[in-house]
């Protein structure tokens, strides 16, 4: 008996339960802590890509207009999901609220200063849409219900995320130009036709039709260049962009695209038109207001007979291009810009009329209310036809009254024999000079050219380049040149249609009767012809303008 009992003391056999039974309560614990915080660290991944993701889809609707806080909320937090851009689930929260991430706050800031630590301090909160350019969003507080890791009095893990994102916006693909739009609908159909006197503005107040120039870092020459060429090259970040104020060289500049060569340096040589690019050439069509001087110069020995008149070629012949047909005669030009929209129904070619008011005094301001005379301009340039005749011509709901001049430039264009070269008055002798045995003519011929004269080709990949695709802007917080411009707020890019060069006229030699105002050098006018369009003819913002999103932080 004391054999066995001294056995059975002595026996090791199943020492290790004991110890496997004390560690199991610790070896259950650390697994279930592995396997919860495991669990939590996924659900909060979950959040916080759905805090970046409803953050992003927020600041997409950052374009400061006055709804677009409430776009953002919605965007984030449409109750019955039909306007929502960013919907995201949590796998991992078993709190019974459901497989959806809510927002539980949003937060909008003028402002955000990224050297802050603090979120909240680092944010100039704004309730006005028109200056939110940073958006905060926090997630609602998601629960983890622990499996196993409540062994070691530990029940559940909760989890919220927050993220802040901006909007960086470029523009693409546009002349360098703003215009000061009357309100932030423009343009409506209401505006489509009208006429627009697009001024410098005087000192640092705009107003609604002033122009400036948009300086993207490279100064005054690379406006030109753009002017001069098909607008910009790509997009260019507007958080960099400063305001130029307008100045001749750049209206000599878009002269070009109506063949007028002016000014100093490239926009005087008609050279400059490079049809391989576009840049610095006409557009296939440029009836206009001024004539062009031919002068020929003939030298001949004087024992031969003078000249005549006769042995002038015609403005068809010298419309033909630069080049020379005949040895012994010189050519030369110059722009005549007294000669201008004569009212008369004589062999004169009269260029696109500014809208009548515009003349004497608009109750639109710079912006004109689309009358202009269209009756006048079709006896001199097209007689015979009639405004009716061109509306059922066009299509599109023209009527006789509502035809614009886009509509009758874009008829004459297709129309043959619509844009023929035309001699104003004869030909006449105006100097003679002898040096030794021979002797110099010079004689000159008014000659208009709705066709270009100066470009042998156009671009064929170009838009026309009468049209300029122009930003409009809310101007309210525009002051002057330099860095005022990230104060400005783009609208849209809308089209117009350059109806007239821009050119010093007195009231006297407008050829409007009753006009008692005059234009400026540095004036643009065009007619609006509405929305931009791409080159393929659709009508797409985020051609002109592109909107990025941006995570802070």
């Amino acid at each position: 008996m004391m054999r066995s009992a001294r056995s059975l003391w002595r026996n090791v056999d199943g020492a290790i339960a004991p110890l496997t039974a004390l560690a199991m309560f610790a070896l259950i614990a650390s697994g279930g802590v592995a396997f919860d915080y495991a669990r939590l660290a996924a659900m909060d991944t979950e959040l916080q890509q759905a805090a970046d993701q409803a953050a992003l889809a927020a600041a997409t609707q950052l374009d400061r207009s006055d709804d677009s806080q409430t776009r953002a909320t919605t965007a984030i937090e449409d109750p019955d999901n039909t306007h929502r851009l960013a919907s995201n689930i949590s796998r991992f929260a078993n709190d019974g609220n459901g497989s959806g991430i809510e927002i539980d706050s949003i937060k909008f800031c003028s402002a955000f200063d990224d050297s802050v630590a603090d979120t909240d301090a680092a944010c100039t909160e704004t309730s006005d849409g028109t200056t939110s350019q940073f958006v905060i969003v926090t997630t609602e507080i998601r629960t983890a219900d622990y499996a196993f890791t409540p062994i070691v009095a530990a029940f559940r893990g909760n989890s919220q995320a927050s993220a802040v994102a901006g909007v960086a916006s470029s523009i693409c693909n546009v002349a360098p130009l703003l215009v000061c739009a009357p309100n932030d609908d423009f343009p409506t159909d209401a505006d489509i036709g009208k006429g627009m006197i697009m001024k410098v503005a005087g000192g640092n107040q705009w107003v609604p039709g002033n122009y400036g120039y948009l300086d993207f870092g490279n100064g005054n020459q690379a406006v030109l260049n753009a002017l001069l060429g098909n607008g910009l090259n790509g997009c260019q970040n507007t958080g960099t962009t400063q305001t130029e104020p307008g100045n001749k060289n750049a209206t000599d500049a878009i002269n070009t695209r109506m063949d007028v060569y002016g000014g100093t340096g490239a926009t005087k040589d008609p050279s400059v038109c490079n049809p391989a690019t576009g840049s610095g050439c006409p557009a296939p069509n440029t009836r206009k207001d001024v004539t062009l001087t031919m002068t020929y110069t003939i030298q001949l020995p004087n024992t031969q007979p003078a000249p005549t008149t006769s042995s002038v070629p015609n403005c068809t012949a010298a419309a033909t291009g630069n080049g020379n047909p005949n040895p012994s005669i010189t050519y030369t030009n110059d722009w005549n810009g007294n000669d201008w929209n004569q009212p008369s129904a004589t062999a004169h070619v009269a260029g696109f009329p500014r809208d009548t008011c515009h003349y004497t005094s608009c109750t639109g301001g710079n912006f004109g209310d689309a009358n202009w005379d269209r009756n006048t301009y079709l006896a001199v340039n097209h007689p015979g036809v009639t405004a009716a005749q061109i509306a059922t011509a066009v299509g599109g709901g023209a009527t006789a009254a509502t035809l614009t001049r886009f509509q009758v430039y874009s008829w004459e264009e297709s129309t043959t024999g619509a844009m023929n070269p035309v001699e104003i008055g004869a030909a006449q002798l105006t100097n003679t000079k002898t040096q030794g045995s021979n002797t110099t003519y010079t004689f000159t011929r008014q000659c208009a050219f709705p066709q270009p004269r100066f470009a042998s080709a156009t671009y064929p990949a170009q838009r026309d380049r009468r049209i300029l695709p122009v930003v409009a802007a809310d101007c309210s917080d525009l002051k002057g040149k330099g860095s005022a411009f990230v104060d400005f707020k783009i609208l849209r890019v809308f089209d117009v249609f350059l109806t007239e060069p821009s050119l010093t006229r007195t009231a006297a030699n407008t050829g409007v009767a009753g006009a008692t105002t005059g234009t400026d050098d540095q004036e643009i006018y065009g007619e609006v012809i509405g929305p931009s369009q791409t080159f393929g003819g659709t009508n797409g913002f985020q051609y002109f303008a592109r909107n990025k999103p941006y995570l802070v932080r």
